[in-house]
C-alpha cells in the first residue's frame, strides 16, 4: 500500500502591495491583512518559520498525484500567516490541505531596520507518494 508523505519548503519571493480586503468576520487564523507588505531584500530580512506542520492528507483517496502546491502568504508583524492563497494548484483537495497546514505555521517576523514588518512570501508544499 502506498502512503502519501508531505514536506514543506519556504520559497521567498518578491512582494506585492496588497489592496484593502473586505471586512468579513473571520477567526484569528483567517484574518485578512489589509496593509502594505514588503519585499524580501533591500534591507528586509525574510521571516523564519518557528513552527510548521505538514498537511494531513493520509485519508484522501489515492487518486492524488505527486507535486507541489504554491501558496502566497503575508507573514504579519506578529509572525502569523495571513491572506493564504493558492498561486499554483495541484488538486483542489490537496490545495486545501496545504492551506490548512500553513495557516497553523508561526514565524519569526521579517525585519527592516530592526523592526518587524509584514512581508509576502511564497511557500511551496510538496506532496509525494511514498513507494
Amino acid at each position: 500500500m502506498r502512503q502519501l508523505i508531505g514536506s514543506c519548503f519556504l520559497a521567498l519571493i518578491s512582494l506585492l502591495a496588497l489592496g484593502q480586503a473586505g471586512q468579513n468576520p473571520v477567526s484569528s487564523q483567517d484574518q485578512i491583512f489589509t496593509g502594505h507588505a514588503y519585499h524580501v531584500g533591500n534591507g528586509v530580512s525574510p521571516p523564519r518559520p518557528i513552527t510548521s506542520s505538514d498537511p494531513d492528507y493520509k485519508a484522501l483517496p489515492k487518486k492524488h498525484h505527486e507535486g507541489t502546491v504554491v501558496l502566497s502568504v503575508v507573514v504579519d508583524v506578529d509572525g502569523l500567516p495571513k491572506n493564504v492563497k493558492v498561486t499554483r494548484s495541484l488538486d483542489p483537495e490537496l490545495d486545501q490541505k496545504a492551506v490548512d497546514a500553513v495557516k497553523q505555521w508561526r514565524f519569526k517576523p521579517a525585519k527592516k531596520k530592526g523592526q518587524p514588518v509584514p512581508v509576502e512570501i511564497n511557500i511551496e508544499v510538496n506532496f509525494k507518494v511514498d513507494r
